[in-house]
């Protein structure tokens, strides 16, 4: 029977692709993954041993004092940060789904672009704005007599990782919101409850989950950031810059090891308090409801939910806006305002960093690619195909989320710079180092588009004689690929301003244009690495854009579910 050929097919096709998915898993995860962790536990330079066993490198956080601060700063720095966030989305969400307010769809927008513009050069605007002698520094110092604190360490940390990350709390709270049933919060109207008393006892618990998973992004990324720290901390050690110069000062990989793994234990923690928040209770924001809820249209409050998102969306975008026209200041005046302005910086970065330009762009798009076609078919296997291995998938899916950036780029670099496999040094080991990363951006968006195709559009090609090939090729990836691109557009955007991974990875050959602009901050050359930022914050946009023009939606509405 043609249907069942086509069946046994596609069986064939789905214990491939898990066979793949095992390989990757293997090879690419848990390989470098038990190298770290084994490389932990011994001294630089010694045989592995059982005598040599030591704790020596995990002893460091009880004995040394910059090891012990920086747990503690890179906690800190992160819960507060966290909170923050929560404190200046959560209104900002509510006043965007519920409030009758001018121009969403503008507001979604704007809204979104902080996650896709690099955190980094985020942290760098602040320095030119609120550093030793920045814009707002010797504006307030010359009119009002006020001497700003110093932007560098904690402060300057919390500010950009606020202000860079608060997007996940606005749109996933803004989604959970969007798609909420009325009718609990209409009944209660009708029973006599005020507003206050609605919101904090209906509306603020359906979107708890949506609550702490931006918060629990936002501290895992924060926790797992380099750029940020690395502008902005001074002589303000986190986790990550205490791994950084682990391995450029000494190249110690065990070390290093050490303080990867307990990152990784924390990002862990709160993965797990995550899920048993969502599994102690129950929670339903999305019915057969198809309606929004009702909108509140009095002046007070349209007035205060404008001028509230107006002021948050300035101060987190204003900073880039002051990366651009540094980007065309020739000279500088006294009061910290450019004089004069040309292409001089522009010209300069074409010619001196089209190499690193150019690896951008080829490590992305392959990666993506590459991501894209791994995490599609998995999707199609996890969701289509009831098979006894699929613990493979999603471990291989879930592990990547729990690494942070730098985590993975210290695996990598462990596993892959000695032993039968050498890729140090090399564009392939920073190829699968992206691969690993942005796996789960495809997998999920690509697993959401294909629970939404009936099953029965396949089934009928079979009937009809189509080979599994021709089915997919013709009616199934065809209806994935609005899903597919999202995630794709994601990959490859983030891709581009990828900078903790492959500050561990690179070579100097293969040089990417996030390090060069790090490079360009620590010569104190702000003009091309602003020139060079700006390139980069507009090849990321051009790639969200044309992303949002294939989907026929923003990106923003991607987190709403009705």
């Amino acid at each position: 029977m043609p249907g069942a050929s086509w069946w046994r097919r596609a069986d064939l096709v789905a214990a491939v692709v898990l066979g793949l998915a095992a390989l990757i898993l293997l090879v690419f995860l848990v390989y470098p993954i038990s190298r770290i962790i084994l490389n932990s536990f011994f001294r630089l330079d010694e045989p592995l041993r059982l005598a040599n066993l030591t704790l020596e490198h995990f002893s460091r956080f009880a004995s040394s004092s910059l090891y012990r601060k920086a747990l503690l700063h890179s906690l800190t720095v992160s819960l507060v940060a966290s909170v923050l966030a929560l404190l200046i989305g959560l209104p900002m969400a509510f006043f965007v789904a519920r409030v009758k307010v001018p121009g969403k769809t503008l507001l979604l927008s704007l809204g979104t672009l902080p996650l896709v513009v690099p955190p980094f050069l985020g942290a760098y605007s602040w320095i030119l704005l609120l550093g030793r002698n920045g814009i707002l520094t010797n504006l307030l110092k010359r009119t009002l007599g006020l001497q700003l604190p110093s932007i560098y360490g904690a402060p300057g940390i919390i500010l950009a990782f606020t202000l860079g990350y608060f997007p996940y709390v606005f749109l996933l709270v803004y989604g959970a919101l969007a798609s909420a049933d009325p009718s609990l919060e209409e009944s209660a109207q009708i029973m006599g409850a005020g507003r206050f008393r609605i919101t904090r006892t209906i509306t603020l618990p359906l979107v708890t989950p949506a609550i702490a998973a931006g918060m629990v992004i936002i501290f895992m990324q924060s926790l797992g950031s380099f750029g940020v720290p690395a502008v902005l901390g001074g002589e303000y050690y986190v986790l990550t810059t205490l791994i950084y110069f682990q391995i450029v000062g000494y190249f110690d990989l065990n070390a290093a090891g050490a303080i990867a793994l307990v990152s990784v234990a924390f990002t862990a923690v709160s993965l797990f308090l995550l899920h048993h928040l969502s599994q102690r209770r129950g929670y339903i924001t999305v019915t057969g409801a198809t309606r929004a809820a009702r909108e509140l249209q009095g002046r007070g409050i349209r007035v205060v939910a404008m001028a509230y998102c107006v002021l948050i969306l300035a101060v987190a975008l204003i900073p880039h806006l002051v990366i651009l026209m540094t980007s065309f200041a020739e000279t500088w005046g006294r009061g910290a305002l450019p004089t004069a302005f040309s292409l001089g910086n522009y010209r300069r970065v074409f010619a001196n960093a089209w190499s690193p330009m150019q690896n951008s762009l080829f490590l992305a798009t392959i990666a993506t690619l590459t991501a894209g076609v791994l995490g599609t078919l998995m999707a199609y296997v996890a969701v289509r195909k009831a098979l006894r291995g699929r613990w493979v998938l999603d471990l291989t899916i879930t592990l990547p989320f729990i690494f942070p950036g730098i985590a993975v780029g210290v695996a990598i670099l462990s596993g892959f710079s000695s032993g039968p496999l050498i890729l140090s040094g090399t564009w392939l080991i920073l190829a699968v180092a992206y691969v690993i990363r942005r796996i789960p951006y495809i997998f999920r968006s690509a697993s959401a588009a294909l629970t939404q195709i009936d099953p029965a559009m396949e089934e009928a090609s079979a009937t009809c004689g189509a080979s599994w090939l021709r089915t997919s090729l013709r009616i199934t990836f065809p209806l994935m690929l609005p899903g597919v691109l999202a995630g794709a557009s994601i990959t490859f955007s983030t891709l581009l301003g990828e900078l903790s991974t492959t500050i561990i990875l690179y070579s100097a050959q293969w040089k990417t244009m996030t390090v060069a602009i790090y490079e360009y901050l620590l010569a104190d050359l702000l003009g091309p690495a602003s020139a060079l930022g700006t390139l980069l914050t507009l090849a990321v946009l051009a790639t969200m854009l044309l992303a949002n023009k294939l989907l026929g939606r923003t990106l923003g509405s991607l987190f709403k579910m009705v």
